[in-house]
């Protein structure tokens, strides 16, 4: 190759490599302003004691375990969001080291007092995906923990808690950016609604937070659980004791949040998306045991684990096909 034409080779590759560049940018421009445009606004319930905050103080609290030779060991005990083991490498939790869900309430009072030492700002991680045909905004909400009473105000009678909380509200748009629909994160469900049905404030969707468990809903008030998302023993458990089955409480009065122009808490979006930030991959789960406490005989019980993170629920992987499956709201 002549001395010319390895220069025009040059040129012509730096120019794709800054053409590419520009690509680039433009697209994580276009991503904040989608975010930015979309972002929901929060309501929480007055009794809420929790608001969506960062993961840092979370993982700051927490010892990073693994489960070795049927056991959990602490594998660090002061571990960082950027340093959590990526996926294939064991089975890991994170455990909030000062406080344990087997406490009264589920160690709600524990938590409130760990969480508030450090939460810092109000945040939502927001993603963009591009499934073919559309655009589907995520906007995940991390929750330092969850204690859902089954009476309001919260008590110690009948509880479900767990460290840690993922939730997450979807607004789908069509490929030319035009907003279709949305889905509201609900226990082991959501629900969903076309857009022209979905309350608004300008373009940003209103989310009513329910107390404790952090369930999203369309309307503030009393909302039955999905059948679906109750464990067969415990409905056993209801039907057993004449107990009506649970609801959740998601009522006016709470801390408002989200953009500028809902007046209230100011939540900063943070973007995420595959690998990045690398606490994202982390295949573990953002606390121990979940637990279910009831009267005697049953009194704590463990119930499951606590969640992982977005990338591992399934409107992460399949948001268009996971919200169609939700009921419409």
């Amino acid at each position: 190759m002549s001395t010319k034409t390895a220069r025009k080779a040059i040129v012509l590759t730096t120019a794709i490599l800054v053409a590419l560049g520009f690509a680039g940018v433009a697209r994580a421009s276009s991503d904040q302003r989608l975010l930015d445009r979309y972002q929901p606004v929060t309501y929480l319930d007055p009794a809420e004691q929790f608001r969506p905050a960062s993961v840092q103080s979370f993982v700051a609290d927490a010892d990073l375990e693994e489960f070795v030779a049927g056991s959990w060991s602490v594998a660090n005990p002061d571990p960082e969001p950027g340093d959590l083991p990526g996926p294939g490498t064991g089975t890991w939790r994170l455990n909030q080291d000062s406080c344990a869900p087997t406490l009264p309430i589920g160690g709600l009072g524990c938590y409130v007092a760990a969480g508030s030492e450090g939460d810092g700002a109000s945040v939502v991680y927001g993603r963009v995906a591009r499934p073919p045909g559309a655009i589907v905004l995520e906007y995940w909400f991390f929750y330092y923990d969850d204690a859902y009473s089954y009476v309001y105000p919260a008590s110690d009678f009948i509880w479900q808690a767990h460290e840690g909380d993922w939730e997450n509200v979807d607004v789908v748009l069509s490929e030319d950016g035009t907003p279709q629909s949305v889905g509201y994160s609900q226990h082991c469900l959501g629900q969903r609604r076309p857009w022209s049905a979905t309350p608004l404030l300008d373009t940003h969707p209103v989310v009513h937070v329910a107390d404790g468990s952090h369930a999203n809903y369309f309307s503030a008030g009393i909302h039955p659980l999905n059948v679906q998302c109750i464990p067969p023993q415990a409905l056993a458990f209801f039907r057993a004791a004449h107990l009506p089955l649970p609801v959740d409480y998601s009522f006016d009065g709470g801390e408002v949040a989200g953009p500028q122009e809902a007046g209230g808490t100011f939540t900063h979006i943070r973007e995420i998306e595959d690998g990045h930030p690398s606490w994202v991959s982390f295949p573990g789960f953002w606390g121990e045991l979940q637990y279910f406490h009831a009267p005697s005989p049953i009194g704590t019980v463990p119930f499951g684990a606590s969640p992982t993170g977005p990338a591992y629920h399934s409107v992460w992987n399949d948001p268009l096909g996971t919200i169609a499956g939700w009921p419409s709201g």
